[in-house]
């Protein structure tokens, strides 16, 4: 029965068409399995070279024969899988985005390709929707480079597998998943249409792109899955097709797609410069880590080259506040899940927070360390993962699986002014606990009450950065090596250790405090 529960729970929010997709696609792969169906790669259409300003470089991860993705490195070992690092590790070999770094030559990059090409009909996880969406964008870029290196007949070679891949990808899209998988298949057909001059690829990215980009960015500018390390990949993405929309005339009225690229742009980059430190870094608020997504300096000087400025939109939407002051930087997730029915990089979060003090970090995420289920999975998305209010050792929003959830908390925002905001959620309701949460700040004060509207024992979470030396004076005061916590109310205050995460596959030791309470609890952080 509470198997039961919890699929009802999370399938009842996904829509129409997910729902119908899912079927469609699991019908599809039964079939091919069943009557030993292959994909053909014999489809052919000449491709034609592109124009391009600079694009941003991608991470260095193929260097002396070894690839290294997630912080895990292993040879190639003549497959496009490897099972011992797992899915996303072998989705990055197969994205070819290698063929882009900054180091690689054009004689090492047609090597990958053509050995590539020589195991396609047998790769079966670079086939999936989301890997030919981001192999064939970084295809196209690196042929368009290097056009005139290849002959007549490699190019005839590589476009036959190309087109047949956009083929593929067409009859597969991921409208089962939608979100930010569904966007990258769309702005991938972009780049075929525009390679291959292809009008029936570019109607449909005419037609169904505006929708999804309208349907994923907040009014605030934000991208409705939450994610920094998302918003500044499908920056990039978009700030690409404008790049080659700009430079490349192929279809009547393409001006009005890039306008709405450009605009779309314009508030993505607004939303990240205004939740950016003074660093340029980002928070690690849910699915988030460092070294995937290009550098917030990378995507403003890319856009500034475009000629798109930055434009910051004024709304609630994504529920993410932000207060600074000469002593601090503080960032507060203050809203619910936004992507109801893709809610996979979500975390149990609500209420939750991070804080940099003289612009190092003091107050800090957890971060995710890995994509693979499992305990380390399910802990970095609950609720005690992050700094915010447990209640009957429950999360906040039912996260099950890698990318699952269930029940999830609604978020009523109940004030904000210049120096506060409060907000209500009611993830606890089963235990008759409404958690209200308010922030209030000045120049060198935090302070943050949580009540619960029931007399109910809970436990507050705060996780320190690794450099950030603490001493536990009693259950009302912690002293750190850059500011004093004291607490109001609490039963109990304990010091823990625990591991946070910046990066994938790497976690770093270091402590947090758990704020055992009743009812109601004030935490002031003071910087003095």
């Amino acid at each position: 029965m509470e198997k039961i529960s919890l699929y009802y729970n999370t399938i009842i929010h996904l829509n129409f068409k997910q729902i119908l997709y899912q079927f469609i696609h699991r019908g599809r792969k039964l079939i091919r399995r069943l009557f030993g169906v292959k994909h053909s790669f014999k489809h052919y259409r000449s491709g034609t070279e592109i124009l391009l300003d600079r694009c941003i470089p991608k991470y260095e991860s193929f260097k002396d024969g070894v690839f290294t993705f997630l912080n895990l490195s292993s040879e190639y070992t003549g497959r496009w899988e490897n099972k011992e690092y797992g899915d996303l590790w072998s989705f990055n070999i197969n994205y070819m985005e290698y063929l882009l770094q900054s180091s690689t030559t054009y004689d090492e990059g047609r090597e990958w390709i053509f050995r590539f090409l020589a195991t396609q009909q047998e790769n079966g996880i670079g086939m999936s929707p989301y890997c030919i969406s981001l192999r064939n964008v970084n295809w196209i870029k690196f042929i368009s480079e290097n056009y005139k290196a290849f002959d007549t007949e490699e190019l005839k070679c590589i476009d036959q597998s190309l087109y047949s891949q956009y083929r593929i990808l067409l009859g597969n899209m991921e409208y089962n998943l939608g979100g930010n998988h569904l966007l990258e298949n769309l702005f991938s057909i972009l780049w075929g249409a525009v390679y291959f001059s292809d009008e029936k690829m570019y109607a449909k990215c005419a037609r169904e792109l505006p929708k999804q980009l309208a349907e994923q960015t907040l009014s605030d500018g934000a991208n409705y899955e939450q994610s920094p390390m998302y918003q500044s990949i499908l920056l990039d993405r978009i700030l690409d097709c404008c790049n080659l929309l700009n430079n490349n005339k192929r279809f009547e009225k393409q001006e009005e797609l890039y306008e709405i690229l450009e605009k779309t742009a314009s508030i993505m980059l607004g939303w990240l410069n205004s939740i950016s430190y003074n660093d340029n870094s980002l928070p690690l608020f849910n699915d988030s880590a460092l070294h995937i997504s290009p550098s917030l300096l990378q995507l403003q000087e890319y856009a500034c080259r475009l000629g798109i400025k930055s434009r910051q939109m004024v709304s609630d939407a994504s529920g993410y506040y932000v207060a600074n002051t000469e002593h601090y930087e503080l960032r507060m997730d203050m809203g619910g899940i936004t992507a109801s029915y893709i809610p996979g990089h979500s975390h149990a979060d609500t209420f939750n927070f991070e804080m940099r003090v003289d612009n190092k970090p003091f107050i800090v995420d957890t971060g995710i360390s890995t994509y693979q289920k499992g305990d380390r999975r399910l802990y970095e998305r609950s609720t005690a993962a992050h700094n915010t209010v447990v209640v009957n050792n429950t999360d906040s929003s039912h996260v099950w699986s890698g990318f699952r959830c269930a029940e999830r908390a609604k978020v009523t925002l109940l004030h904000k002014n210049e120096f506060s905001v409060a907000a209500l959620h009611d993830g606890y309701s089963k235990f008759g606990v409404k958690h209200c949460r308010k922030f209030t700040w000045n120049n060198t004060l935090v302070e943050i009450i949580d009540t619960l509207g029931a007399d109910m024992p809970a436990i507050a979470y705060l996780h320190f950065a690794p450099e950030i030396k603490l001493q536990l004076i009693d259950d009302k005061t912690v002293h750190t090596s850059c500011c004093n916590v004291y607490f109001e109310n609490a039963d109990k205050v304990l010091l823990q250790d625990c591991e946070i995460a910046t990066e994938y596959n790497i976690l770093h030791k270091t402590h947090l405090l758990c704020i055992h309470f009743c009812g109601m609890l004030k935490t002031v952080i003071s910087c003095k």
